[in-house]
């Protein structure tokens, strides 16, 4: 079905579309954004009249008392209407005071208007109208009189006038007021307005000559004003006043299927027409250009009313012409309008019944943008745009293959928000996958087909999510997103399918059937978790965590929870076989080990079924590599749960556990005694067979206390580390893993005196040997990378990560009270420390060079070639999920050793004399996290030194210049000297810091240090001289400055800018005086600190260059102010209204250009027949419409309330 296009007078009704090029056609004319700035070509203030469009007569009867009008104007030009003094008790003052009161009292505003007009004092009534509307933006002492409403009267003068009487320290007007009082007003304002128009016409007054044109004419000139408050109120009042005029219209509509008579129906319908009318011609003069205005409170308060219309009255409003309204808020860069124009299309989509017929036109002509806003920034836009595509997937479901609004790429790329940290947006996506899952399964047969398919289709996904997009478990999310333990779907308990994908002999679906199944148990159980909840969404994670499970619901979810254990022991025995030596395999039985619930196995067939997955288990730890941390990570899990969790077969598991590390601790002292003969190198198979032995052994002293083994353990430590040339950065960083978690079990030993044999001085033994032997290997390692200058791999091409690794072990030993290092070591660990870390910085930046280039290049394959973007995907992807991969586990890794020396300080294990020299690094970061971290670490020293935090600065900006001097000032050092001192300088706030002192010292110490010892630190001390205020700059110009011929002459270019740093401080510059005299509210010129400086006797140079600036300063303002005497009237382009109050600019203010034109392409085809509907229940129980439109975060937001906040426009 085609939807209609809009009706205007360049173009004709189109007859019903046949061929998609055709509605491809409709579509971009209908929703083009750029026919929106051609209309209003039309709809100028200086074209268009009062009155809406009438027929020929009567238009030409309005022409000719107009062209009276107009002969008549030299007699009224000399009546000029006058601005009356407001009276105390006046019709408009106790109007507008029921307003503010409340709701209850709006029928008595409105009938006390309405009788006077009744009364024949019309022009007294509309003035009290036109007076709330003008006191509510802000006009005081002033009302419009009757005069006013004279024939002919200039509207845009009085307006000015009365905006020249709006008080320069009144509030802000009310419409925006933040106080509670007004709260209420912006309620009752357009119910006011809207009582105004039906009572008006149930008085029949409403259709007269006067009651609709005089103040349409009045309002509609008030809704273009320079003014936000007066467009702002007026248009509020005319969204009432549509919005009355269309219920008139809607009831008028009613009633002409209950009249009889033909005489009654044309009366009654030509009312009709007339109320329409009026409401076309406010909508077109009016409306149609505020939901463009440049206040973004504006256009909420429009597209607001236009959602209000479309749902209310669908047969008027949701048609081509008003739709296309809303792709601009689609576009806006404000997230309350995007948000407003999404919930507009979900709640049609939901409410109206045949809502996609009549939107199908809009929503193909917009879909590739409501793709897009599903990775919105805002929070509510995301959730929002994803429940839109959930509705239109079940819409598309009722069409034809090949003629859905979104492919299958589409709704894949919505369908990856799935993996976002946001519980909301996850939440969201999960509907969407119900959804999707639910339309591609509702026409099989039965429900054990439709749990066939469906199972089919999401192992599919996540396999693919796996093979091309390299998600780590996206079984995890997709399991989260589709369970619901109010209502568990029947997707998963029905498991059987799972349980059979798990079974198979492809590696792939068996890995993605086990970890489904993991993943399943550990959510039945209340165990997935998926990550902290960030900041911006803590109320959805709060939702989802308060959800109250029913009593039989927890019943289902128990005996559900039995038989997957059961059913996932007896499976993973044959697994394991058929799979045997396969790492992902492995993993994934761990995974699904570590989460089964051993209550279950009580009888004697379920205990014999678990002994032999223990057997398994086993057996395929051993002949495991364990290279991968990951895998290590979950075998662990498993063997800890397995053996030491309360079970009937713990004592067996134990059992196991023990015969693993026997034959574990055989292999690794086989290799250590290789090792030990020197043969490690005679074979790439023997160096291949001690990394295993190692990385079991390091699985094993994860398990288990290993102390008894300490001497095998430092023997293979020491010879690793002091091999020649240096051993493999792995197999180094593994064999200290293993010495570091010896250590640990044995502090934990001697803590719980569980091993009387080991004394204290034999631990600290122990810990002198391991970090002196790791101070040793990472002290070698820095030379040799200095040696090869290669600054992203050490000596002998040994990559920098295991090396950082190391270090990080390193740093938990030191933290533990049982060795301390010397002042000497000290300084060696953070020299080591800063060699390291800059290597790894230039290693994350080159990860995200690396990232960047694969983004860009995979986007514009995508845009060159759109028809084969899908097959070129996959092939790009690939590499771009890898790179982005290693530049977050970069990232990781730098944030874990910056952590870990920062534990270091916290704990005082370092001298606090060297975290000057530490966080001298902070320039080097290109993390938000790790900076962070930085900052942390800097206000808990500057916390515990106790000082206004000189000293630590200080120290901080002198280990900067130490190290700028010692490599040289090449640019990139002095750029870091500099980056340094304004990060410091921006923790300090101006007028409100406590710490202030802090920046006049520090601009001392930088003087007195560059007339001793060098200029090259003022490079750093240059940012604190802009934070002082103008008298302490004055006085160091005075003090210092003056005394030295170095910054007189000031030849240097770090003391120039140093100079004219402290002169822009002290307002002495004319460019800073100009522009902090550049919207005030009242100018003066900066004349007593001129005064104070010559009065002081400044150095000669500084006090004419000053003296200079200042006379230039004080000509300046005093001929850019001139006199205003308070009865001069002040022109409306010099006024712009804040939310604290009202401004006078010295700039005019000019309201801005309409929003962009945005086009977007149409790629959808035509909508044709439904489909018919099949009697199943849904596999995935698919939530219903309104599920699918109530946002989470609904209860959360207040219609009422004026989302955006108040700014200053020009």
């Amino acid at each position: 079905m085609s939807a209609k296009k809009s009706t205007r007078s360049r173009c004709e009704p189109s007859p019903r579309a046949s061929q998609h090029s055709e509605e491809v056609n409709a579509a971009s004319e209908v929703y083009d954004v750029a026919s929106l700035l051609m209309d209003d070509a039309a709809a100028t203030p200086h074209q268009r009249g009062s009155q809406p469009p009438q027929k020929a007569s009567k238009k030409t009867s309005r022409q000719d008392s107009r062209g009276g009008a107009a002969v008549d104007g030299a007699t009224t030009a000399a009546q000029q209407p006058i601005l009356a003094a407001a009276e105390a008790a006046s019709l408009a003052e106790s109007s507008l005071q029921l307003l503010v009161d409340g709701t209850s009292v709006v029928l008595s505003a409105t009938e006390a208007i309405l009788s006077v007009y009744r009364g024949g004092d019309k022009e007294r009534a509309l003035c009290a109208i036109l007076n709330v509307l003008a006191k509510a933006s802000g006009v005081a002492e002033v009302e419009l009189d009757a005069s006013a409403l004279v024939d002919g009267v200039e509207i845009r003068p009085l307006l000015e006038e009365l905006y020249a009487r709006v008080p320069e320290d009144s509030e802000a007007y009310l419409l925006v007021n933040k106080d509670a009082q007004y709260k209420r007003f912006r309620r009752t304002l357009p119910a006011w307005c809207t009582l105004l128009i039906q009572d008006g016409f149930a008085s029949d007054v409403l259709l007269d000559e006067t009651f609709l044109p005089v103040l349409s004419h009045w309002i509609i000139a008030m809704s273009e004003s320079k003014s936000r408050s007066f467009r702002h109120t007026a248009t509020v009042a005319l969204l009432a006043f549509v919005q009355a005029l269309s219920s008139v219209a809607a009831d008028l509509q009613s009633q002409l299927a209950l009249l009889r008579t033909k005489k009654e129906i044309s009366a009654v319908q030509r009312k009709r027409d007339k109320v329409v009318e009026w409401r076309d011609h406010i909508f077109s003069q009016a409306i149609h250009q505020r939901l463009r205005d440049i206040a973004p409170d504006i256009r909420l308060a429009g597209f607001q009313a236009l959602r209000r219309w479309i749902l209310e009255f669908p047969d008027e409003f949701m048609t081509n012409k008003y739709l296309r309204y809303l792709g601009m808020p689609l576009h806006d860069k404000r997230p309350e309008l995007r948000a407003e124009a999404l919930d507009t299309i979900l709640q049609a989509l939901a409410r109206v019944p045949d809502a996609y017929s009549r939107l199908h036109l809009f929503l193909q002509y917009f879909t590739s943008r409501l793709v897009e806003l599903s990775n919105d920034v805002d929070l509510h836009c995301a959730e929002l745009a994803i429940r839109v595509v959930a509705m239109m997937v079940r819409s598309d479901s009722d069409v034809p293959e090949g003629s859905e609004l979104l492919s299958n790429e589409k709704v894949d790329q919505v369908l990856l928000t799935l993996f976002d940290e946001r519980p909301t947006i996850r939440a969201a996506a999960g509907i969407l996958l119900k959804v999707f899952i639910h339309c591609r399964t509702s026409a099989e047969e039965s429900e054990a087909a439709q749990v066939s398919v469906a199972t089919e289709l999401l192992c599919s996904f996540a396999a693919t999510l796996r093979s091309q997009y390299r998600e780590a478990m996206p079984e995890k999310y997709l399991i989260d997103a589709l369970w619901t333990p109010e209502r568990p779907p029947l997707l998963l308990t029905e498991f059987q399918p799972i349980l059979a994908a798990a079974q198979s002999d492809k590696p792939l679906d068996a890995l993605v059937g086990l970890q489904l199944m993991a993943a399943l148990l550990l959510k039945v159980q209340g165990r997935l978790t998926l990550g902290p909840v960030p900041k911006d969404d803590r109320r959805g994670g709060a939702v989802t965590a308060s959800k109250k499970i029913p009593p039989m619901a927890k019943e289902e979810a128990e005996v559900l929870l039995h038989r997957l254990s059961e059913d996932a022991v007896n499976a993973l025995c044959t697994i394991l076989e058929v799979h045997c030596g396969t790492e992902d395999i492995l993993q994934a039985a761990a995974e699904v080990c570590a989460a089964l619930d051993l209550s279950t196995f009580t009888s004697q067939r379920h205990q014999a079924a678990l002994s032999v997955l223990l057997i398994e288990l086993r057996k395929a730890t051993l002949n495991s590599p364990c290279t991968a941390l990951e895998i290590r990570e979950s075998l662990t899990k498993a063997w800890h749960h397995l053996a030491f969790t309360a079970h009937p077969l713990r004592t067996e598991a134990h059992a196991h556990l023990q015969e693993l590390l026997k034959s574990v601790m055989v292999q690794f002292s086989r290799a250590a005694k290789a090792l030990s003969r020197g043969s490690q190198r005679n074979s790439p198979a023997d160096t291949a067979e001690m990394l295993h032995a190692c990385a079991r052994m390091n699985l094993a002293s994860a398990l288990a206390p290993i102390g008894a083994h300490w001497p095998q353990i430092q023997t293979m430590l020491a010879g690793i580390l002091a091999a020649q040339p240096a051993a493999d950065a792995s197999l180094v960083m593994l064999v200290v893993g293993t010495a570091v978690q010896c250590l640990l079990w044995q502090v934990s030993s001697y803590a719980d005196e569980t091993n009387p044999a080991l004394s204290l001085s034999d631990l600290k033994a122990h810990m002198r040997d391991v970090v002196t032997s790791v101070l040793r290997y990472q002290a070698e390692a820095e030379d040799g990378a200095h040696a090869i200058d290669s600054p992203g791999a050490a000596a002998d091409g040994v990559p920098v990560l295991p090396r950082a690794e190391v270090f990080a072990y390193l740093c938990d030993l030191l933290a533990l009270p049982y060795y301390d290092l010397a002042q000497v070591q000290q300084e060696v660990l953070v020299r080591l420390l800063r060699g390291l870390y800059e290597q790894l910085s230039a290693e994350l930046r080159s990860a995200q060079d690396y990232l960047k280039v694969h983004l860009l290049g995979h986007r514009a394959q995508q845009q060159q070639h759109p028809s084969q973007a899908s097959s070129w995907a996959a092939a790009g992807l690939a590499e771009l999920v890898t790179a982005r991969r290693v530049c977050s586990r970069v990232e990781a890794l730098q944030l874990r050793l910056v952590t870990s020396v920062s534990r270091l300080f916290l704990f005082k294990r370092l001298d606090s004399v060297l975290a000057a020299s530490f966080l001298s690094l902070w320039t080097h970061t290109p993390s938000k996290a790790v900076s962070n971290t930085f900052k942390s670490l800097f206000h808990t020293l500057r916390d515990l030194a106790g000082d206004d935090g000189f000293t630590l600065e200080r120290d901080i900006l002198l280990a900067a210049y130490h190290y700028c001097a010692e490599v040289g000032a090449t640019p990139v050092s002095v750029e870091a000297l500099y980056q340094i001192g304004l990060k410091l300088s921006s923790l300090h706030f101006i007028g409100t810091d406590r710490l202030y002192s802090c920046c006049p010292a520090m601009v001392r110490f930088g003087v007195d240090f560059a007339t001793s010892t060098d200029p090259l630190l003022l490079q750093a001390v240059t940012s604190y001289a802009g934070k002082l205020r103008p008298t302490d700059a004055l006085h160091v110009l005075r003090d210092q400055l003056s005394r030295s011929s170095m910054f007189t002459e000031a030849t240097n270019s770090y003391v120039h800018a140093f100079v004219a740093a402290l002169r822009k401080a002290a307002k002495l510059d004319d460019s800073a005086v100009s522009s902090s005299m550049a919207g005030r509210k009242r100018q003066r010129a900066l004349t007593g600190a001129t005064e104070l400086a010559e009065e002081e006797g400044m150095l000669n140079a500084i006090t004419q260059g000053l003296s200079a600036g200042s006379n230039a300063a004080t000509g300046a303002a005093s001929t850019s102010v001139p006199s205003v005497d308070r009865r001069q009237r002040i022109s409306v382009a010099s006024r712009v209204v804040t939310a604290d109050g009202w401004h006078v600019r010295a700039t005019g203010a000019s309201q801005g250009s309409a929003e962009d034109v945005v086009e977007v392409d149409a790629t959808q085809d035509q909508r044709t027949v439904a489909a018919a509907a099949r009697p199943h229940r849904s596999v995935v129980n698919v939530p219903t419409t309104q599920e699918t439109a109530l946002s989470s975060l609904a209860d959360a937001l207040d219609s009422d309330e004026v989302f955006v906040a108040t700014e200053e426009y020009e």
